[in-house]
């Protein structure tokens, strides 16, 4: 108990420690539970717990909110024990995927941050349960984050009932890293590009200790994940990028200070920051969600100021680096809320460029980021609706083509638009940059046929916009040309034309 009384300082809340079986009976048929966390800082045993009850006493269906994706170990295993009725937000497990795009599961994609304030104003109801991911709790009872922030400050003040799940593998060292900031109707406090890291709330997640029904000690550690294999095409687009940017900084739009980044995740982003990393810049400002892999490696290298997101999205080898040295990289980072980090205020106010990836781009520069052949919901839009629509210079990119090159990523219309036209300003694949700013629709086009799309398929689409401009018209577009790409795979498995 001496290490539990260490991490639990405040007295009242020891007698609340219990056993996660005896957790998991908190729980009622038709609960809307919130929870928090990526691919690391979610509760495991808890809701592990949770799965067992169901699937040996059946009767208990949940609708699971996070605004984030979590890891399969996560929402497979409730999936599989027959446990949640309705997801809220992004999905992270691929079973879970499956049922909700066979009508298993019901699905509601989260509006990036904005769901946990639309939450906030009551737009769901009651959350009944929040389970929130610590290291500790504080001697007045206010719960130590561990290794993400996320959306659980505004899942602790909505509920009703917080569990607390104290996990034994994350350091106590993390203390102090977190800044937690309640969004309400005033502007968010001042948080400069010379400053990001100066504190503008308090280093733990506010809670009125009434509200925790009980705690759960785990010592279950997050499941050993991979750094991303290195990615041809990552290093390809990374290469158009420092040319780009370059080229910004010749034409004196941007300084050799560059402004902060935002960055999606997986092998393109881990290539394309190594190729970012060796273009000459220095100095690399972050403001993102995740903490992965090549931001973490760019301090390393002693080539960043600071770096603010939500959590850590780091493979097993990266996280041990970190752990063996927490205190020098705390100087470099801090987590804040999602409500916070994601903010409309906040990039605008810094300036953020924001790098995201898609499924399919269109040749009107639309992007979809979420679903395949526009009814399968893969993830979820997440982040990245705050960030194409706040950015100054928002960027997507992606392979241009996948399968195996049975599909090309450029097609005449995406199958689902997340982001308009007017969000996106730049589209990269290994094939080229094309830079859309300041082009009319049919500039636009062409440039994205000529820079972006793959070889095998500029024939297709270059056919396609003559005929689409065949009539007099503002926009080059035809619904019966643009749907016979999507057609086309259905029928023979392949967006290419067969000899």
């Amino acid at each position: 108990m001496g290490d539990i009384k260490e991490r639990i300082r405040h007295p009242e809340s020891q007698t609340k420690v219990m056993a996660a079986e005896q957790a998991a009976s908190l729980f009622r048929d038709g609960m809307l539970v919130a929870t928090s966390g990526s691919m690391m800082g979610f509760p495991k045993t808890t809701f592990g717990a949770l799965a067992e009850r169901v699937k040996a006493e059946g009767g208990v269906k949940i609708d699971l909110m996070c605004a984030g994706p979590l890891s399969s170990e996560f929402e497979d295993v409730l999936f599989e024990a027959g446990a949640i009725r309705r997801r809220i937000g992004a999905i992270g497990g691929d079973k879970l995927r499956g049922g909700i795009n066979r009508g298993e599961v019901a699905m509601f994609e989260g509006k990036g941050s904005q769901l946990p304030l639309q939450v906030k104003r009551g737009w769901f109801g009651t959350v009944d349960m929040a389970v929130i991911e610590a290291i500790g709790l504080t001697a007045d009872g206010q719960i130590i984050p561990s290794t993400a922030v996320y959306d659980a400050p505004e899942w602790i003040e909505t509920a009703s009932e917080v569990i607390v799940e104290i996990n034994l593998k994350r350091p106590m060292a993390l203390e102090g890293i977190h800044d937690i900031y309640s969004r309400g109707n005033d502007p968010i406090p001042v948080i400069g590009n010379t400053s990001p890291l100066k504190r503008i709330g308090v280093p733990y997640f506010p809670v009125d200790p009434k509200k925790i029904k009980a705690i759960v000690i785990s010592d279950v550690d997050d499941k050993p994940s991979k750094e991303a294999k290195p990615s041809e095409q990552g290093m390809a687009i990374g290469g158009y990028l420092v040319d780009f940017f370059k080229k910004e900084i010749a034409a004196g739009r941007l300084t050799d200070y560059l402004p902060p980044f935002e960055l999606g995740f997986g092998a393109l982003f881990t290539s394309m920051m190594q190729k970012l990393g060796e273009g000459g810049f220095k100095n690399f400002r972050f403001h993102l969600p995740m903490i992965t892999d090549p931001v973490f490696e760019m301090i390393e290298a002693g080539k960043v100021d600071w770096v603010e997101g939500i959590a850590f999205r780091l493979s097993t080898d990266a996280w041990q680096r970190f752990e063996k040295d927490i205190e020098r990289f705390k100087k470099y980072m801090v987590l804040r809320p999602f409500s916070v980090i994601n903010s409309a205020e906040l990039i605008q106010r810094l300036g953020v460029t924001a790098i995201n990836g898609c499924l399919e781009m269109d040749l009107l520069g639309q992007v979809n980021s979420s679903h395949v052949m526009g009814a399968k919901i893969q993830a979820g839009l997440g982040g990245t609706y705050d960030y194409a629509r706040n950015s100054p210079c928002s960027i997507f990119i992606a392979n241009s083509v996948t399968k195996g090159g049975d599909i090309s990523t450029i097609v005449p219309m995406v199958s689902h638009v997340d982001h308009t036209m007017h969000d996106v300003d730049v589209l990269v694949t290994e094939q080229g940059l094309a830079d859309l700013r300041g082009l009319d629709p049919k500039a636009r086009a062409q440039a994205i046929v000529t820079k972006c799309a793959h070889p095998d398929y500029r024939g297709l689409l270059n056919e396609y916009l003559e005929r689409a401009s065949a009539k007099p018209s503002h926009i080059p577009f035809g619904i019966e040309e643009a749907n016979s790409f999507h057609l086309r795979f259905k029928q023979t498995g392949s967006m290419k034309v067969k000899a």
